[in-house]
């Protein structure tokens, strides 16, 4: 367990203020498939945050982020943010679910479960919030996109299918580039304060 202390509150907060901080610097690389989406590093401080202070720790981190993006710039909608919320909570539960698993190494475990809950999920929000919820305002748009790229799509629930399995290899290559870089700054927090995490390092090829 983590103790939740002084000094857990101070770093989940600089932790999601770095989140917050990095989404308003806008360093992202825009994913070639669907330019509306971007490869975001905020994402990173989410994900550490659960690293070193416990899944509560990356919940809190997760849900301060999410509370200002919607009060501010680059987002304005409240879906964009609460997507984004999304993504991370199940990139957290996929880490956590495999720090509970036995054998194996724990990076590899940690990715490829990450990767399972963010994509299953994604994709069904995706799908839910194109062809349910919002259609004649994300089909139209997704026409667009795709249209753009020299896709042409006619049908709806095609399109709609579309946009899944592009989100998807978005997403599964979104865990990739948060994940690792976040358990590469967590093992050197780790080497550098070693009181602080409850966590082994797990880049070095150590099983679980």
């Amino acid at each position: 367990m983590v103790r939740v202390n002084t000094k857990w509150v101070a770093g989940v907060a600089v932790l999601a203020a770095l989140a917050y901080a990095l989404s308003l610097m806008k360093l992202h690389i825009r994913y070639p498939l669907l330019p509306f989406l971007s490869f975001d590093i905020s994402e990173i401080p989410d994900v550490l945050a659960y690293l070193l202070f416990g899944f509560s720790g990356g919940l809190v981190a997760a849900f301060a982020h999410w509370i200002a993006l919607n009060f501010g710039t680059p987002f304005h909608q409240l879906v964009g943010p609460t997507m984004k919320l999304l993504a991370v909570l199940t990139t957290i539960i996929g880490l956590e679910v495999a720090s509970r698993i036995r054998g194996g190494l724990l990076i590899l475990n940690s990715v490829s479960l990450a990767v399972l809950m963010r994509t299953s999920i994604m994709a069904a929000a995706t799908f839910l919030l194109y062809y349910y919820l919002f259609p004649n305002v994300y089909l139209p748009f997704s026409r667009r996109v795709l249209g753009g790229i020299g896709i042409s799509v006619e049908s709806d629930l095609t399109l709609a299918a579309v946009m899944v399995v592009f989100t998807s290899i978005f997403n599964i290559l979104h865990v990739f580039l948060t994940v690792i870089p976040a358990y590469a700054i967590y093992n050197r927090v780790v080497m550098s304060l070693p009181q602080l995490p409850t966590r082994r390092p797990v880049l070095r090829g150590q099983p679980s």
